[in-house]
């Protein structure tokens, strides 16, 4: 495949036009038909108002799409009903970003069958990959974009796959990459054909990952020439946490939950090793449910609900969530527990917890109990260190409380340096920026426990000027031990991850 025309799309290039060259350009106005259906695009360059696209019939408008630029992409039967299908498409502007698509099927009146947010991809193709009914919609994820040390001229996608599917809202297109391995595979195959560059290792690697399991990847990568091979073994466990929920985002509509809510999660074997669900959280106008979805057979069905907590919104609108599943944790058995991000208290915890089909329980009494709270200290540390550089004007009161909190965390995290074995003293009045990317339990049995997480650790020094502190990649090791007291740690460590693209 050539790199550059998996890269490159017509909005990038339009992007290199000056922007007063676009505004000078006259509103423009095009009209089209699809079906029975007048589609409308009136077109203003880079200028106010948006450009807007519309979907109308006998003077009725059914349905609008408005952003920075619009365009029709399609009119074609995809669904194999006799009747078309029209795939608009709004992008906001900006160097990589940002596409959305919207399928309506020109029934009376119109349907929709699918919002795609496909980031820097301009278009979902339509093509038959299981050789019968439906065709499917192929359009790209950008996870990784920027990811692991990578530029975006570096980094490259992974396919998505749209299959129309039944739900309990009547038949729509939803996500549905998993089903089609050999195409995912293909389509890594493909990229890679030509010349090595580290967006194609890496979809080379995560397509691994997701069809023959992280053993097989890790197996593959280590045949890999330098300097990938060291690259893919700093970030592997980082990238499988990353494609943890891959292929599910569209479990809860699969479920009957509304297409349009946003939602976010995490995926792992929850109830049996070997054996995916997906812990998600629904966010709605005011308040945001966690529940476990899993597959049954050819169908996706819900548990109860594990929790619901409020929404706020910030001054953009957007919902503020005080809590989500932020981190997947393998067990030695093959089963996962996971860890939930939670802010309700004012200050971050991660809270410890295993689901079962019928509900959540917190891990108390659990090495990871533990584990978790050793994170959220050191966690809580840095933000409150950090915060003390952001560029805000600050009264001596202000001032003061910040310290305080300064303060506070450092005292609550301090017992924790009792257990600390590394070389050199471990200065929590300093850290200012820590953060961890996966966990696993390696050792994982009911006296004895070893815990393996990929941190980032940041100091702050005489130089520092800005929140957001610098930092290095470690192994942090924490052992533990059950004692009459019940669990508690032993000794942690910090150990450099090594295997970078570009060494300093």
């Amino acid at each position: 495949m050539n790199r550059a025309l998996l890269l490159l799309s017509l909005p990038a290039l339009l992007l290199g036009t000056p922007a007063r060259a676009q505004a000078a350009q006259a509103t423009k106005t095009t009209l089209s038909s699809c079906g029975a259906y007048t589609v409308k695009t009136v077109e203003n360059g880079f200028d106010d108002p948006p450009d807007r696209v519309t979907l109308s019939r006998a003077g009725v408008t059914y349905a609008t799409v408005e952003d920075t630029m619009v365009s029709v992409d399609w009119c074609r039967d995809v669904t194999g009903d006799g009747v078309p299908e029209v795939l608009l498409a709004g992008f906001s502007g900006g160097a990589h970003c940002c596409f959305t698509h919207h399928l309506y099927s020109l029934t009376s009146p119109p349907r929709k069958l699918l919002t795609a947010f496909s980031a820097h991809s301009d278009t979902l193709e339509a093509r038959q990959l299981d050789g019968r009914g439906p065709l499917e919609l192929v359009g790209s994820d950008w996870r990784f974009a920027y990811g692991y040390g990578m530029s975006f001229a570096e980094s490259a996608p992974l396919p998505v796959v749209y299959s129309l599917l039944p739900t309990p809202g009547g038949a729509r297109f939803v996500e549905n990459t998993r089903a089609f391995a050999g195409f995912m595979q293909t389509f890594a195959a493909r990229m890679n054909s030509g010349d090595v560059f580290s967006g194609g290792v890496l979809v080379a690697y995560a397509t691994r990952v997701l069809t023959q399991g992280a053993a097989a990847a890790d197996a593959w990568a280590q045949g890999q020439p330098q300097p990938f091979r060291a690259w893919l073994a700093n970030y592997g466990p980082d990238v499988v946490q990353d494609l943890s929920d891959f292929g599910m985002w569209d479990w809860p509509t699969r479920a009957g939950v509304n297409a349009d809510a946003g939602r976010s999660g995490i995926g792992g074997a929850f109830l049996t090793p070997g054996v995916r669900s997906y812990l998600a959280q629904v966010i709605g106008p005011d308040a945001a449910t966690l529940r476990l979805y899993r597959a049954q057979g050819s169908e996706v069905v819900t548990g109860p609900m594990l929790l619901s907590v409020p929404v706020t919104r910030d001054g953009h609108r957007e919902p503020v969530v005080p809590v989500w599943p932020q981190v997947t944790v393998r067990r030695a058995s093959g089963r996962d527990d996971a860890l939930l991000r939670d802010a309700r208290s004012g200050s971050v915890r991660y809270l410890p917890v295993r689901v079962s089909a019928g509900g959540m329980t917190e891990l108390k009494d659990d090495a990871l109990g533990v584990t978790a709270r050793l994170l959220g200290d050191l966690s809580g540390v840095a933000g409150h260190v950090a915060a003390q550089f952001r560029d805000v004007k600050r009264t001596p009161e202000q001032q003061a409380e910040v310290r305080r909190r300064v303060q506070a965390a450092v005292t609550r995290a301090q017992p924790w340096l009792a257990d600390w074995k590394g070389q050199e003293a471990f200065a929590l009045e300093r850290l200012g920026n820590f953060t961890f990317s996966s966990v696993r339990l390696l050792t994982d049995t009911p006296t004895r426990a070893q815990a393996v997480m990929t941190t980032t650790v940041g100091f702050t020094d005489a130089k520092t000027d800005s929140e957001y502190v610098n930092g290095e990649r470690f192994t942090m090791i924490v052992n533990l031990a059950r004692g009459a007291q019940g669990w508690g740690v032993t000794d942690w460590t910090l150990v450099p991850r090594t295997g970078e693209l570009y060494e300093e």
